[in-house]
């Protein structure tokens, strides 16, 4: 069994596949570096990630793919589930070993890698919309907006453009609690940069920010929010298990109007 070796990250993967066409022996496995070795293999190359690598595979494929091909790329990388790391890089063989015939490969659903990458892509794309609907923002004493979410794939990155747009020229940011990283915009300036913040795990209560964190009446607010939705509610109607499938219970931690 050959082996490739690589850093997990993307720039990386797309550097394996530059070295598996430049050496012409393709991976049966993708390992990362800590990753235990594996008593089968028979040899294992290690990918080097210089700038070029993924520059030049990167922009072959977006010759041979179209927008929402390339746009499936990312949202697979961004899955995180066991195993997509390989199954991209199976795919994007197939992109470039696929000849100049009628009809686009990436939309060969025949083919199991291309329509598990279509179907996962739009598995990861279902739950950053969901993200964009259910995350709950506080205001903190320094007037920025905070929220918290923690999402099975890591979709921060797809919710930028929402809430850059959704916010205007106020300073915000979007927290991921289980990977431990956020992305925060000082202010709404389109040509302003996101940039990426760590916040110490102890300023985090429960499914928001620690109390004396938070603005003068962002407590009264979510009070009253909560007291509208309870007051809003039809008790003649409530449908938990309706209201479950549409708002699943892995939501409700970081929900202001479930207190």
């Amino acid at each position: 069994m050959r082996a490739f070796v690589y850093d997990r990250s993307f720039e990386g993967l797309l550097s394996a596949v530059f070295d598996a066409y430049a050496l012409k022996s393709f991976p049966e496995i993708l390992c990362g570096p800590a990753d235990p070795p594996l008593p089968e293999a028979r040899s294992a190359h290690r990918v080097e990630v210089t700038p070029e690598k993924p520059v030049r595979v990167f922009a072959a494929l977006a010759k041979k793919l179209s927008e929402r091909g390339l746009r499936n790329l990312i949202l697979v990388w961004l899955s995180e589930e066991k195993g997509s790391d390989f199954l991209l890089f199976r795919f994007i063989r197939k992109i470039f070993d696929a000849g100049s015939g009628r009809g686009l490969p990436e939309r060969d659903f025949g083919d199991p890698d291309v329509l598990a990458v279509e179907r996962l892509a739009r598995r990861v794309g279902r739950k950053a919309e969901r993200y964009a609907g259910f995350a709950r923002f506080q205001k903190t004493r320094q007037g920025v907006y905070v929220a918290l979410i923690e999402p099975e794939h890591n979709v921060l990155p797809l919710l930028l453009r929402h809430f850059g747009d959704r916010f205007g020229d106020r300073p915000w940011m979007l927290y991921d609690v289980g990977r431990g990283y956020g992305i925060m915009r000082d202010s709404g300036n389109r040509r302003e940069e996101f940039r990426e913040v760590f916040l110490d795990e102890r300023l985090i209560e429960g499914g928001g920010l620690r109390p004396d964190l938070l603005a003068e009446g962002e407590e009264l607010l979510q009070s009253l929010w909560r007291g509208y939705h309870e007051a809003a509610a039809v008790r003649e109607r409530l449908n938990p298990r309706l209201q479950r499938g549409f708002m699943p219970k892995k939501f409700w931690k970081y929900l202001t109007e479930f207190p």
